[in-house]
């Protein structure tokens, strides 16, 4: 009951003007839908950020860029209990692929797996993001510190094709990783570590 409350807590304190709207959609999404997908873990980890769900309000901002920008198939780093994967793969039927590497998180999540779903258990600093022709990257902060992040950013950099990457909930210094290494199309900034960062 406590890490409920502790979320609820991190909810007020970090979306700020937002939260109610924020409340008002986890609401809906556990009313509606599948909340089993929708946990999240505290993790004691020094490469590893938290296990928390991304908020259904961004995936429905989220989607309508998808929408708009004719993405076909799509790669969740740090895919944790699959809540971006329930709602793409699942409910609005595209491809993508999650890639987690936490064991325990992994196999809770397997069960998604289907003919649009697919889940590797994999460290997504050595993930092949070539062996599928991804048209987007979905990275909701899966790394705890800025160097592993700059590494994550520096491998991406390397693909050849090209494609969408979408950063949610960066703080100051991974945005300013971030800002010197793409190019920023469509933002959303509730506050200054809950954000979304459409980029190219």
């Amino acid at each position: 009951m406590s890490k409920y409350l502790k979320a609820i807590f991190n909810i007020f304190k970090n979306y700020q003007f937002y939260s109610f709207q924020v409340l008002f959609y986890e609401f809906i999404f556990f009313i509606f839908y599948n909340h089993k997908f929708n946990r999240f873990k505290y993790l004691n980890s020094n490469f590893l950020s938290d296990s928390i769900p991304c908020p259904f309000l961004f995936l429905i901002k989220i989607n309508k860029f998808i929408s708009n920008n004719n993405v076909k198939h799509i790669c969740d780093l740090g895919s944790g209990y699959g809540k971006i994967l329930y709602f793409f793969g699942i409910l609005k039927k595209l491809k993508i692929d999650g890639v987690e590497f936490d064991i325990e998180i992994f196999n809770s999540s397997y069960s998604l797996q289907n003919n649009n779903i697919n889940i590797f258990n994999d460290d997504i600093l050595k993930f092949d993001f070539e062996k599928k022709n991804y048209d987007l990257l979905i990275i909701n902060d899966p790394l705890k510190d800025k160097e592993d992040f700059r590494k994550l950013i520096l491998k991406i950099k390397m693909i050849k094709k090209d494609m969408f990457i979408i950063f949610i909930n960066l703080d100051f210094k991974k945005k300013d990783i971030m800002f010197n290494s793409f190019k920023i199309l469509d933002k959303f900034e509730p506050s200054n570590n809950k954000n979304i960062f459409y980029c190219k």
